[in-house]
């Protein structure tokens, strides 16, 4: 595309030079030297974009690869470095106050075929959620940042002591993250929950290094609530954490993640109420298993809960699919959107939006996908489960929409009505 838009930048300039040279030719010297600055102009800011064009299709495609190579579906891949180009970087804040060291937590080791699941702490959850991040953000070309809540110098803070960053623009990833597991292994549950604290340090520093508005995406892993001075929070702790979430989200373009690593149910209501009752951009989520009784919770069962899909929320997307999930029951659009993630093929059609060929589209095409690791059961399954999707379109056995409820069948003409009658009947 460079060099087309060059030769026919040359083309212009070369014909605009010999009608100019022409004997007669009605264009003036002041005039011929005005038009060909004008053009030379013109032809420069072309070839600018020409080149940002490119850079921009080369890194969408490496993005793409890399997250094929990881395994991630068509569809997804696609979405994923897409979004990735839009993000400046990931941030995670690492909570390992003392009461990390509470003995409910659980993380996934990978085997050959499949995952395993594993009880431990919960800054062992956290450290694992945090080392899974920096491998899969890596490979993807994506810079990362991680924070210890408890640093061991908060006044003079050191990267491999304090934080580690990695970035694939700068020098080995793999060597970054090495370091960020020797900082995370180095250290042990103890003190309090500054979130508040640390949150107002890190804004001030990104306010003065953000040069673009890009977005960020912060997520902040912790198993409770914020404190400062004390083992609980008092009110003057959530009111300073809740004014500077609004002031995090509200001068950066930031999303905001929470990550749970705690089965405490004060303290997930408590999250969930600072999101609902002060209106901040927050997506809550519990562990893989816990947010997959979720997910199934709220209509989505359909959906095998994967690792895969857990760690895209963990990170932060802007697709607001994915906050819905564990939300409220997605419609069929929305569901055949989610499907086109995770099924469609690089020569597939959109899906269907209407339910009976959605289905039959997902029916054709499953048994292609690979299976996955369902958070919910602990078995490696196919990533739709049809009998759920049968039901979340609205189909019945009998291949026909729902049945009407005895509400909607009292409008319903008589004729209309009794064969209605007679279709329920067969079907017991």
């Amino acid at each position: 595309m460079e060099n087309s838009v060059s030769d026919h930048a040359a083309i212009a300039l070369q014909a605009h030079r010999a009608f100019a040279s022409v004997p007669g030719s009605l264009v003036d010297a002041d005039e011929h030297d005005k038009l060909l600055g004008e053009l030379s102009q013109k032809v420069r800011k072309l070839v600018a974009v020409s080149r940002k064009d490119i850079a921009i299709k080369r890194d969408h495609m490496s993005r793409l690869r890399a997250y094929r190579v990881m395994g991630t579906p068509l569809g997804l891949a696609s979405l994923l470095a897409k979004e990735d180009l839009e993000i400046a970087l990931r941030v995670f804040v690492l909570d390992n106050s003392g009461s990390t060291g509470g003995g409910d937590g659980h993380f996934l080791i990978r085997r050959c075929d499949g995952y395993q699941s594993a009880c431990a702490t919960r800054w062992e959850e956290i450290r694992a959620a945090a080392i899974e991040q920096a491998e899969w953000n890596a490979k993807a070309g994506v810079h990362c940042e991680f924070y210890l809540l408890n640093p061991p110098c908060p006044s003079s803070p050191m990267p491999g002591r304090d934080f580690a960053i990695v970035d694939p623009t700068v020098g080995n990833v793999t060597m970054q993250v090495a370091q960020l597991e020797k900082m995370l292994y180095a250290s042990r549950p103890q003190g309090p929950t500054p979130l508040a604290e640390r949150l107002g340090k890190l804004r001030h520093r990104l306010e003065g290094e953000m040069v673009d508005r890009r977005r960020i995406m912060l997520t902040i892993v912790t198993d409770g609530l914020p404190t400062r001075e004390n083992d609980y929070c008092v009110v003057d702790d959530s009111v300073a954490f809740t004014q500077e979430l609004r002031a995090f989200t509200s001068s950066l373009n930031c999303s905001v993640v929470i990550r749970l690593a705690t089965d405490d149910l004060a303290t997930v209501n408590y999250y969930n109420r600072i999101r609902e009752e002060h209106g901040l951009p927050l997506d809550i989520l519990d562990d893989l298993h816990g947010e997959a009784k979720q997910v199934l919770g709220s209509g989505n069962g359909w959906l095998a809960y994967s690792p895969l899909v857990h760690r895209i929320r963990e990170g932060g997307i802007m697709e607001k699919l994915f906050d819905l999930l564990d939300e409220r029951p997605l419609r069929v659009h929305e569901i055949a959107t989610f499907l086109e993630f995770l099924l469609r093929g690089p020569k597939d059609d959109p899906f269907p939006r209407k339910p009976r060929p959605l289905w039959e589209k997902v029916v054709q095409l499953l048994p292609q996908a690979p299976l996955v690791y369902d958070g919910l059961s602990g078995q490696m399954v196919p990533p739709v489960n049809l009998q759920r999707l049968k039901k979340s379109l609205g189909l019945t056995a009998l291949g026909c929409m729902k049945v009407p409820t005895h509400k909607a069948l009292r409008v319903l003409p008589a004729k209309a009505l009794q064969a209605v009658r007679r279709l329920l009947l067969r079907s017991r």
